[in-house]
């Protein structure tokens, strides 16, 4: 039986000549089949696609094959952890601890991670910033168990991630792909975010019960017979989201949540995550919006060549130009806008929105930025 389906553009274009068509030849080549189905725009991209349908329909079969008792030589829980492993954790979420993680892609010439040391505490929402080819998508996959560490260890809520079985790893940590689309292999939105917990064996009412919480807590309720592929841009995402979440992961980790989003959609799904982050759940993103790190991350962690460089609080991290510089990072726009105001250079350290000072004289005024900057006429100067 194939794992994979692998259609061409042109073929896929002349098959599905509109949305509807293509969903439908989706769900039959997964149907007849049974396979992952992806289309291939240029060569190069084959490798790629094989690849991850392979680990996909890989975790599913070891997933599936997992028993409910996990055996003594492989513990879903260290009795008595070492002093280095043990974990960072709190009443209301699970904590991270990295200890000389280090990571070399097959055929790289040098590691992508060099013996990271790392300690998240729970509940705290973590932006992951860096070039590219810093090493931070790895770190993140790394701290979730979709790519195994050679050295070192990775401990979430106590549970050591390289000796963990992906059912049990699942309800500890939740990973959400920078594309929504290659999570989603289910025919309608309920049974997407319905297939993790019947993979846990848990009774059919307990995951309708389950399912339904989280489609009415993302607003997704009136969706639950559609195609996921048939969604809008915000509402795969909060599936993705939805689906990472469903089985009661205390942590979740983000791969450029908002690429490819407008400026609304990727501030609805932050503030979604900053609601996750103040009932308990740790938010790990990895981005490259400064605006939208500045705005919501309690804590940035700036890697570069495979190695953190900067990890502290956020305002910290964006007011030190020449470690910016060094990592290559730019200044969020709003700090940018502002850097050349000679009127106001009080100004010239605002980084937030929320920093952005009223105007006492006009308090129900809409906001339009500071209030010393209007003409006599009371309009907005720029």
């Amino acid at each position: 039986q194939p794992v994979l389906a692998l259609v061409g553009q042109q073929a896929r274009t002349a098959m599905g000549s509109n949305y509807q068509q293509d969903v439908d030849l989706q769900s039959l080549l997964k149907d007849v089949a049974g396979a992952f189905v992806e289309t291939a725009t240029v060569p190069a991209q084959v490798p790629h696609l094989i690849d991850r349908a392979w680990r996909i329909a890989a975790a599913e079969r070891i997933a599936a094959s997992v028993p409910d008792e996990i055996p003594a030589e492989l513990p879903a829980e260290a009795t008595e952890p070492s002093a280095v492993a043990a974990p960072l954790t709190s009443a209301d979420g699970a904590g991270l601890r990295l200890r000389g993680v280090s990571a070399r892609w097959p055929g790289a010439a040098a590691p992508a991670l060099h013996g990271i040391d790392l300690d998240v505490p729970a509940g705290k929402f973590v932006a992951i910033v860096g070039a590219n080819g810093a090493g931070k998508t790895t770190l993140l996959q790394s701290i979730a168990g979709v790519v195994r560490v050679p050295r070192g260890q990775v401990t979430v809520d106590g549970v050591d991630v390289a000796r963990t079985d992906l059912r049990t790893l699942s309800r500890r940590i939740g990973f959400v792909f920078q594309n929504p689309e290659h999570q989603f292999i289910a025919h309608t939105v309920y049974d997407e975010l319905a297939h993790g917990l019947r993979l846990q064996r848990l009774p059919e009412p307990e995951v309708r019960e389950r399912a339904f919480d989280v489609l009415r807590r993302f607003g997704l309720e009136a969706k639950a017979d559609v195609h996921p592929f048939l969604l809008s841009g915000g509402q795969k995402r909060r599936l993705s989201v939805g689906t990472a979440l469903v089985a009661g992961a205390p942590v979740l980790a983000l791969d450029e949540p908002t690429f490819g989003q407008d400026r609304a959609r990727a501030d609805e799904l932050m503030h979604l995550l900053r609601e996750l982050s103040e009932a308990g759940t740790t938010i790990l993103v990895v981005t490259h919006d400064m605006q939208l790190v500045t705005e919501y991350a309690h804590r940035t962690i700036v890697v570069g060549d495979g190695r953190i460089v900067a990890d502290a609080e956020t305002s910290a991290v964006f007011a030190d130009d020449a470690l910016l510089r060094a990592a290559g990072l730019r200044q969020p726009p709003l700090r940018r806008a502002f850097a050349g105001l000679r009127r106001h250079p009080a100004l010239a350290d605002v980084v937030r929105l929320g920093d952005l000072p009223s105007a006492p004289d006009h308090p129900s005024a809409p906001d339009h930025g500071p209030a010393a900057a209007r003409t006599p006429t009371g309009e907005v100067e720029s």
